[in-house]
């Protein structure tokens, strides 16, 4: 098996080999804060399995450093975060502002530990 047969796709925050193994990536592809493997091949020790994922995640965090246009390399923040979300996640950040913008929200008294003078 070629551990080095990938393509990047760093709107997707995903690295797919040749084997169909695809490995997608939360937050920047050099620090990310979450993966999701998914398709190992059949038959892969889990020796293999774990050094395909690293290879993927390497490649992905190259692919990253070399493409300036998503990723600040001073920061190595992303710049443009909304194009990375998800759907799910849009999704889950609509309903939630959605209960929190609702008009019908009981008033409640602010717990403070600053002192009135």
């Amino acid at each position: 098996m070629d551990f080095d047969a990938w393509v990047a796709n760093l709107a997707a925050g995903t690295a797919t080999h040749e084997s169909g193994f695809v490995l997608q990536v939360e937050g920047n592809p050099r620090d990310p804060s979450a993966i999701n493997p998914a398709n190992f091949p059949a038959n892969l020790s889990f020796v293999d399995q774990a050094r395909l994922m690293r290879c993927g995640l390497e490649f992905l965090a190259k692919a990253a450093a070399n493409s300036p246009t998503s990723y600040s390399s001073t920061s190595g923040g992303v710049t443009d975060i909304e194009s990375l979300k998800s759907e799910a996640t849009k999704e889950r950040e609509a309903l939630a502002k959605q209960f929190a913008e609702r008009s019908d929200k009981p008033e409640r008294s602010v717990l403070s530990l600053k002192k009135n003078k």
